[in-house]
């Protein structure tokens, strides 16, 4: 009984430092005006990488690719992680000790609770790794019509895409991060196409190497950037379009499986049914007689 205050009050901890940890808004986008140009521009408020730099490399890639970009939101995952892990490990082996004192079952049952508390931001991020793909995929279409209408309004390639970036900052947050971070790596001097692959590389989204092929393909041959991006943006709808057609017919065939289950018992009860009564009539008739 004395376990379960000192259970209390450590679940009320971890809550507490947890909300205490998500109150603070994560780094995003913020409008300075220039001096002097009398124009709109983005800077990250990010804080100095600190003790982020202490993480695996493979980890910060796959937070940022979820979208956790700023060392702050980092480290704020990182703490999460660690303070389920020990919760999980703590409460679990504090339960199996109330139920039986011995050091094995308690050690086995609070690494269950550990690894339970462990896989649970894990799964998390994976799941917002996919629905961030979603989200940029599905946008893309739209960021590629709106970078055309900026294009043939004479806007040139890069103040096209700073603006379509911030116009998508309400609807598309995910697509709008990563437009900036590739504005940010071409403003330092990286080519379009280099930086764009390795946008692909980071998020998944493989529409981002088609539009850097385009890109360098427009400026080596002089073609027409809008057409261009307009040809890119039809091609990516009918291949959307194809791919829900074949989600559809995958579906239906899907559906046959649990259809046929659900009704091969009723189709046998109408078919055995009668001549099982049949049966048992026949029987009876032949046992009087």
């Amino acid at each position: 009984m004395i376990m379960l205050p000192l259970i209390a009050g450590f679940v009320t901890l971890v809550a507490v430092v947890v909300l205490g940890l998500k109150s603070r808004s994560p780094a995003q986008f913020s409008s300075n005006t220039t001096a002097g140009a009398g124009t709109e521009s983005w800077i990250l408020d990010e804080q100095p990488l600190g003790l982020t730099s202490l993480l695996p490399i493979s980890l910060r890639t796959r937070l940022t690719t979820a979208g956790l970009a700023s060392p702050t939101q980092q480290m704020k995952f990182v703490a999460i992680h660690v303070l389920l892990t020990i919760s999980g490990a703590v409460i679990l082996g504090w339960m199996a000790f109330d139920q039986e004192p011995s050091v094995t079952p308690t050690v086995l049952v609070g690494c269950i609770g550990g690894a339970i508390g462990w896989w649970l931001p894990n799964s998390w991020l994976e799941v917002r790794l996919a629905t961030r793909r979603i989200d940029i995929v599905s946008e893309f279409p739209i960021m590629l019509d709106l970078l055309q209408i900026s294009v043939q309004g004479g806007l040139g390639l890069s103040a096209a895409w700073l603006g379509v970036a911030k116009t998508l900052r309400g609807s598309g947050d995910a697509l709008a991060q990563e437009m900036r971070l590739v504005e940010l790596e071409v403003g330092f001097g990286a080519g379009w196409r280099t930086t764009l692959e390795a946008t692909t590389e980071r998020t998944g989204v493989t529409e981002f190497r088609s539009l850097g092929a385009l890109l360098e393909q427009t400026d080596r041959f002089g073609t027409g950037l809008s057409h261009m991006i307009q040809v890119l943006s039809d091609s990516l709808r009918h291949e959307e379009l194809q791919v829900l057609e074949e989600r559809a017919h995958q579906a239906s065939v899907k559906m046959l499986f649990p259809l046929a289950a659900m009704m091969m018992p009723a189709t046998l009860l109408l078919i055995v049914g009668p001549l099982l009564l049949m049966l048992f009539e026949a029987l009876q008739e032949a046992n009087v007689g």
